[in-house]
């Protein structure tokens, strides 16, 4: 049995839950992660509740939501979030959310929801699965080896690499990794907690997917690395306490920026969402022969 001290999926689940603050206003709270923002996963996953709280119509779901991070959050003061009822039509709905600290805003999100409908379905096929109950957890042996350089623990998921590393270390050289992730622990029958929680975890590892083909590592003391914006369509119904892998590629870097994007399938290859983030990976005093790598 996987050791329960290393995950936090309770807390991550309640920290994700927001106080109301008058009409359409939200305070949410942070928590340490080892780094000296916060977290910008956190901050997509209550900006997502925050605009659900807001949709009356119970059946709506989110199928996208496009966020921009402006300024890094102050772990240290509570968040509040001020979301905007953009328009509430016969099958969507359309949200804004903004997050402010100390009077400045240093988050905003639109989001879509829609109620469910019948219509074509396709996907894009997905790539050939491990069984992730085969792969070693990559929580597990951050533990066995000490884990120092890993700043973000206890975990709220596991992480399940299909490839020699983890994800810290993807395949260096490749433009694509592939994690399996689940929560420990069952959870509750709530859309919302689901939701929230893929908001959350999405921001988790997926920028540093750029680094790989430069063979550079997530702790090289040279890099600057931040998000900068974050997309996510929900495509059909899923379940954080079942297994999801995120396949993931990073298609370009340009400019000190990296874009990288993850098609998210369930064990049964359904792909259930799509995921896009560009994000900041400035290197200072990089090395010529680096460069022609």
């Amino acid at each position: 049995m996987t050791d329960s001290t290393l995950f936090n999926t309770d807390e991550i689940v309640q920290l994700l839950e927001l106080k109301p603050s008058g009409e359409d206003n939200f305070i949410g709270q942070s928590h340490f992660m080892g780094v000296p923002h916060v977290f910008g996963g956190q901050v997509l996953g209550q900006a997502l509740h925050a605009a659900n709280m807001t949709v009356p119509q119970t059946d709506r779901r989110p199928h996208s939501l496009h966020a921009l991070f402006i300024l890094p959050g102050d772990l240290r003061l509570p968040i509040e979030y001020e979301v905007e009822r953009v328009r509430d039509g016969g099958s969507f709905s359309t949200r804004r959310v903004v997050a402010k600290q100390d009077g400045k805003r240093i988050f905003v999100m639109s989001t879509s929801f829609q109620s469910p409908e019948e219509g074509l379905s396709h996907q894009k096929p997905p790539p050939a699965m491990s069984d992730p109950e085969t792969l070693p957890s990559s929580v597990v042996a951050w533990k066995e080896h000490g884990g120092a350089a890993w700043p973000f623990r206890p975990v709220p998921m596991d992480f399940r690499a299909e490839h020699d590393g983890d994800l810290l270390s993807g395949p260096q050289g490749s433009t694509h990794r592939h994690v399996w992730v689940r929560t420990p622990t069952r959870l509750p029958d709530d859309a919302y907690v689901h939701e929230s929680l893929f908001a959350y975890i999405s921001d988790y590892g997926l920028l540093w997917t750029a680094l790989q083909p430069h063979r550079i590592s997530v702790g090289d003391p040279r890099m600057q690395i931040a998000s900068l914006d974050h997309t996510i369509w929900f495509h059909r119904p899923f379940r954080m306490d079942e297994w999801l892998l995120f396949a993931i590629e990073t298609p370009n870097a340009s400019g000190g920026r990296g874009l990288c994007m993850a098609h998210v399938y369930n064990r049964e290859g359904v792909l259930v969402a799509t995921v896009a983030q560009e994000g900041l990976i400035r290197v200072r005093d990089f090395p010529a022969e680096a460069r022609a790598a």
